[in-house]
C-alpha cells in the first residue's frame, strides 16, 4: 500500500512516500520557511526588466522576489498580491540565492501563509501515518538514513555501478560510472536515475551522462528504460552519440541534495536534534556537536528549548574537538 510517513520534527517537517516498504519520494520543509509555494503575500513592484516581462518586487520583510509575468497595468511603486510559485533556491558553486518567483493574483485574494508539509501531502490523497519520536522509527525503517546519505554525498549505488549527482547553477548533472558492459550499465542507470530524481525531489534541468553507446538501438533502449521508471511528468531529449540526455521537470523548491548543499551545518544540527529527541534513556541528554553546529544552536536557542520541552529532559551540550 502506498502511504506517506510524516514526522513533525524540531526545526523541520519530514515526509516520505512509501511503496512496498521503501521510500519513493521524500520531502523536508524547514519550520522557518516564510515564502513557500502556495503562500499569498503582499508586495511592492520595484522595477521592471527591460522587456517588461518580469519585475523585482519587495516583500514586507525587506527581501526581494521575482514577479513573472507582470500585469500590463502594474506600474513601479504599486502594491499587489502575489502567489509563490517557486521558492528561493541556493545556487551551488556560487553561494548565491535565486529569489523566489511569484505570480500576480487578484487584489481580493486572501493572504495565505506557507502551507505546512502536512497540508501539502494531505492534498495528495494518500493515507498518512504520523511518526512520533517515542514510537518506532518508521522513517529509518523505510531507508531514511540511506536517503540522507545519498543527499549528503550525491552518490547512489546500484548493482554494477553508481550515480554521482552534482548540483550546478544551471542544472543537476548525473554522471554514470560502473564496471559492467556499457549497454547493461546504461539500462540500469536509466532506471536508477529516474528513481533518484523523484526520490530527492529534483526539478528544473537535469543532464544524465550515460556510457557512450554507438548503436542507436541501444541508446533508444536506455531511454525507454528511463521512461518506464519515470513516474512524474517531464520532458527529455534523445540520448546523443556522446551519451548525454537532457531532462526538464517542474521546479518549485530545492531538492534534498540542494537543501543539504545550501546549509550543511543546519542539516547536520537538525539530524542531531532528531536523534537526541528519539533517545530512549533517562536523565540529561548529551548533545555532541561540532563547533559550527554548536554556534548555530547558540544563535537559535529556540531549537534547544524545543528539544528540552519535547523530551522533558535537560540537555547538556558537548562540543567535539577537531
Amino acid at each position: 500500500m502506498t502511504h506517506w510517513i510524516h514526522e513533525d520534527g524540531i526545526g523541520e517537517e519530514r515526509a516520505a512516500l512509501i511503496e512496498h516498504g521503501r521510500i519513493i519520494e521524500a520531502r523536508i520543509q524547514r519550520s522557518d520557511l516564510a515564502l513557500g509555494c502556495g503562500a499569498v503575500v503582499e508586495a511592492r513592484l520595484l522595477a521592471k526588466s527591460a522587456g517588461g516581462h518580469r519585475a523585482r518586487v519587495a516583500l514586507a520583510d525587506g527581501s526581494e522576489a521575482m514577479l513573472q509575468p507582470v500585469p500590463k497595468e502594474l506600474s513601479e511603486g504599486k502594491m499587489l498580491r502575489a502567489e509563490v510559485l517557486r521558492e528561493s533556491l541556493f545556487e551551488a558553486g556560487t553561494a548565491r540565492h535565486k529569489p523566489a518567483r511569484l505570480r500576480a493574483v487578484s487584489a481580493d485574494t486572501p493572504l495565505r501563509a506557507t502551507p505546512s508539509l502536512l497540508d501539502r501531502i494531505t492534498a495528495d490523497g494518500h493515507e498518512i501515518v504520523r511518526a512520533t519520536p517515542h514510537g518506532a522509527d518508521l522513517l529509518a525503517d523505510s531507508g531514511w538514513h540511506d536517503l540522507l546519505a545519498e543527499a549528503e554525498t550525491g552518490e547512489v549505488a546500484f548493482t554494477g555501478g553508481s550515480l554521482t549527482l552534482s548540483p550546478t547553477p544551471a542544472m543537476m548533472v548525473i554522471d554514470v560510472d560502473g564496471d559492467i558492459a556499457p549497454r547493461a550499465l546504461g539500462l540500469a542507470a536509466a532506471t536508477q536515475s529516474a528513481l533518484a530524481i523523484r526520490r530527492h525531489g529534483i526539478g528544473g534541468g537535469v543532464v544524465v551522462d550515460f556510457p557512450t553507446l554507438a548503436d542507436k538501438a541501444d541508446r533508444n533502449a536506455v531511454a525507454n528504460y528511463f521512461d518506464a521508471a519515470m513516474t512524474i511528468p517531464c520532458e527529455r531529449t534523445a540520448i546523443n552519440g556522446y551519451g548525454l540526455m537532457q531532462i526538464v521537470l517542474k521546479r518549485t523548491r530545492a531538492s534534498l541534495i540542494e537543501l543539504h548543499a545550501a546549509d550543511p551545518v543546519r542539516w547536520r544540527l537538525l539530524a542531531a536534534l532528531r536523534s537526541a529527541e528519539r533517545d530512549r534513556g533517562t536523565g540529561p541528554i548529551t548533545l555532541d556537536l561540532a563547533s559550527d553546529e554548536s554556534r548555530l544552536l547558540q544563535r537559535e536557542p529556540a531549537l534547544l528549548e524545543a528539544l528540552q520541552r519535547r523530551s522533558g529532559r535537560p540537555v547538556v551540550l558537548a562540543e567535539r574537538t577537531a
